[in-house]
């Protein structure tokens, strides 16, 4: 799928962006303990880049907007942490 070309406003500039297509992707889970005893698994899933035309990095690299959503999973919890399950309606 091609590149699609659009103009964006963001914090006030309006930008030149290509949607840049997702040809492969790769996300794995990061593990967190909290202090409270939680063990959760958190992954961010990119759901579009936007490469900004005309801007790049000090390296010459260039910019890219990312848009991604996280995923959770709470593995496990105190027992004073977790709500009692409900029971189904009559």
């Amino acid at each position: 799928m091609p590149e699609i070309k659009k103009n964006i406003k963001l914090l006030g500039f309006n930008l030149n962006v290509a949607d840049v297509p997702i040809k492969a992707a790769s996300e794995s889970f990061a593990e967190y303990e909290l202090e409270d005893g939680s063990k959760i698994k958190v992954k961010f899933v990119a759901s579009s880049f936007l490469r900004v035309e005309g801007e790049y990095a000090p390296d010459g690299k260039p910019v890219y907007l990312v848009f991604s959503a996280p995923a959770v999973n709470v593995l496990s919890s105190k027992e004073e942490l977790m709500r009692p399950p409900q029971q189904p309606p009559n």
